[in-house]
């Protein structure tokens, strides 16, 4: 009896096997390939259609853009970038709202929170006509010492509730990010806590180089289907390096099947340094190309799938 019923268990995980599969390189071959947008140098109509025709689907847009701008220079930018994705045929996937220790939406200085959520509450406006699907926040700035962690947690959490409900206005979403050294949301138990405690449809930006107290891939099992967005890139385990796959320790099939388990959809969203780590005394020559990051992605998904078989 024992025999048959092993035989039995031995038979289904064989004819599992091809269904799991396809399953699994359905969803990879889903994936959009994105960059943030320090990869660009001019934002000119040209590097958006070079961009596209390289295969960079999407694009997040870091809010140092709009510094030193005023009102009206930062609408006029926007309907440029609008008017620019839509020719090229790029989206815009997501925003990264400011981080300081001014902006900050777990300081301990009222007005600093405050001002920050204020400033959040505006980018979601002005970025409207770009329709993006996510805005990417951290949770602190940093060092945050073990006697004020408490407050800072919570003041972060407070914050989000009123982010949270605000973006709902705007058809998007927030994803807290996870972040390295002692900034809030080291660790998965830490984010996952906060996450939960907002609730809100509050979401995580998995970044593969922050994580210096778990491993990338034990975070992405950890955080599961509450990661809707990623930052990828690689690092050395000591600090985050926004490195290139494959230029350090990041065990990369496994982070996208601990990402394939969870049902993430995409997009596979870079956020790469411009140059490499062994551009000391960078040139033009050594600037990251987005050819490197579809190249990086298609042989990322090309290990993945080969260790299915």
């Amino acid at each position: 009896m024992v025999k048959v019923i092993f035989n039995l268990v031995l038979l289904l995980s064989v004819l599992c096997l091809p269904g799991c599969s396809g399953k699994s390189e359905r969803t990879v071959n889903g994936w959009k390939v994105g960059t943030s947008s320090g990869l660009f140098d001019d934002f000119s109509q040209a590097e958006f259609d070079k961009f596209r025709s390289d295969g960079i689907s999407c694009i997040e847009i870091g809010s140092g853009v709009f510094t030193k701008k005023t009102q009206e220079e930062k609408e006029a930018w926007v309907e440029d970038i609008r008017q620019k994705t839509v020719k090229s045929g790029i989206k815009v996937w997501s925003i990264h709202l400011p981080f300081s220790r001014i902006y900050d939406i777990s300081s301990v200085n009222d007005t600093h929170r405050i001002n920050m959520i204020k400033e959040c509450s505006d980018l979601f406006a002005l970025c409207e006509p770009l329709n993006p699907q996510k805005f990417v926040i951290h949770g602190s700035s940093e060092p945050i010492s073990d006697s004020v962690r408490s407050q800072r947690i919570t003041n972060c959490i407070e914050s989000l509730k009123i982010l949270t409900e605000e973006v709902k206005k705007y058809d998007a979403g927030i994803a807290i990010e996870c972040l390295p050294r002692t900034c809030l949301g080291n660790t998965a138990d830490e984010l996952v806590m906060i996450v939960n405690s907002v609730g809100n449809g509050l979401e995580i930006c998995f970044d593969s180089n922050h994580l210096l107290k778990e491993k990338p891939e034990e975070f992405v099992a950890m955080a599961g289907n509450l990661i809707t967005t990623v930052h990828i890139s690689d690092y050395d385990g000591l600090d985050e390096r926004h490195w290139l796959p494959g230029m350090g320790i990041i065990n990369w099939t496994g982070v996208i099947a601990e990402l394939v388990k969870s049902g993430y959809k995409g997009p596979f969203m870079f956020e790469a340094s411009r140059r490499r780590p062994d551009a000391e005394g960078a040139t033009d020559k050594t600037k990251l190309t987005t050819e490197e990051l579809v190249n990086s992605f298609n042989q990322l998904k090309t290990n993945y799938l080969g260790s299915l078989k």
